[in-house]
């Protein structure tokens, strides 16, 4: 078992083109798995802009409105008989709605485990469903648990993400891996200052790197900006596309801040942005574990992030960023400030972030997940 090579396949509803962290620390994973001699085949639903790909199944899909494609009910039309020509040791499911039970379905079908990693709080997605009310959060939050608990080994980013669906009803057996951060792609460059003319990056620039939707608490970071702008000359930088972006921008010109929308950069242009900027803001308090900020401390950027989810679990005050109360715009400022105007501790921060983000390279996180499926197969549920 130990050195068995395994055919696996991975269920998710969020997958490439799409501009989302579970999307790329899916990618990542495969493409290492694959270098470690596994056979990879994944099922998601089809997007605009999706490439045949011989390793995916693309399934006909129906846009959730308002998420502009980052949402779908798949049709799961002919799926289980192609999982049962490809012949899965196991199934990895990565998404809990409607892949996800397409995925439970087929595990029944064909017999094999089911190892499953939740990389979202559920209840912070719903209002999408036009259901942004506590009875169905809490509802979503507990079909989660049950989903997870029909799996053989249970993984998240997080410990916060964990203890939220133990308290919810989880009794699976469960691990804490982090996501895949590419070190070796996302690292400091030199030059900033020519980066920033690149770019059109005046003064300072305040990073906010990711999906640019309501669930990222972005309003709230917009209004910390604009504190902090008052007093050091600073632009506002999104980098990412999404469901808010346009609102986003109108409310950033309506407050009169400087701001820049870079949108969506991918390679080496992605790593310049981030490199040309001065400090990273994260306020979201929905992310179990932020790949974006993980990116960011790879490139050496101070980190100024909410106490909630799991970014306290590396973002360590006063070590490797500062961690703030979610709501305390004023530390939030404050802390902002310090960073523009202290480089010597903005350096220190940056250096120690690195330091930590170096932890989750992808030979050590694709080992764990081997160790998982191992655990899986010889106690299958």
């Amino acid at each position: 078992m130990e050195n068995k090579k395994l055919r696996i396949a991975f269920c998710t509803d969020l997958y490439l083109p799409q501009l989302s962290g579970i999307a790329d620390s899916i990618s990542l994973l495969t493409q290492n798995l694959k270098k470690n001699g596994h056979t990879i085949r994944i099922y998601a639903p089809d997007r605009p802009g999706a490439k045949p790909e011989e390793e995916v199944m693309r399934l006909n899909s129906w846009e959730i409105p308002k998420s502009q494609g980052d949402l779908a009910f798949v049709i799961p039309v002919g799926v289980t008989k192609d999982m049962r020509d490809f012949n899965p040791d196991l199934i990895h499911v990565h998404t809990f709605s409607t892949v996800g039970l397409v995925a439970l379905y087929a595990r029944w079908e064909l017999g094999v485990p089911l190892v499953g990693t939740d990389h979202t709080f559920p209840a912070d997605y719903m209002h999408y469903f036009k259901l942004d009310y506590e009875p169905f959060k809490n509802g979503s939050r507990r079909f989660a648990a049950w989903f997870y608990n029909h799996c053989a080994q249970v993984t998240a980013p997080s410990k916060s993400m964990i203890q939220e669906l133990k308290d919810y009803g989880l009794t699976a057996p469960t691990n804490v891996i982090s996501n895949i951060i590419p070190t070796d792609i996302f690292r400091p460059l030199p030059g900033k200052p020519s980066l920033k003319k690149k770019l059109g990056i005046e003064g300072k620039g305040v990073l906010i790197f990711g999906r640019v939707a309501k669930e990222k608490n972005l309003d709230f970071a917009l209004e910390v900006f604009a504190e902090a702008a008052k007093k050091e000359a600073l632009t506002f930088v999104v980098l990412g596309h999404g469901p808010y972006e346009e609102e986003l921008k109108t409310k950033a010109e309506s407050m009169k801040v400087k701001s820049k929308f870079l949108g969506a950069l991918k390679g080496e242009k992605l790593v310049e942005a981030v490199n040309a900027c001065d400090v990273y803001l994260i306020t979201s308090t929905s992310d179990t574990q932020s790949m974006t900020t993980l990116q960011s401390m790879a490139c050496e950027l101070p980190v100024v992030g909410a106490k909630a989810g799991g970014l306290p679990e590396y973002i360590i005050d006063n070590e490797t960023g500062f961690i703030v109360e979610p709501t305390d715009k004023n530390t939030y400022v404050d802390k902002i400030l310090k960073l523009v105007r202290d480089e010597k501790l903005s350096k220190a921060l940056g250096k120690a972030g690195r330091k930590k983000a170096m932890e989750f390279s992808p030979e050590s996180i694709t080992a764990k997940f081997e160790e998982v499926y191992r655990k899986a197969l010889a106690n299958k549920k």
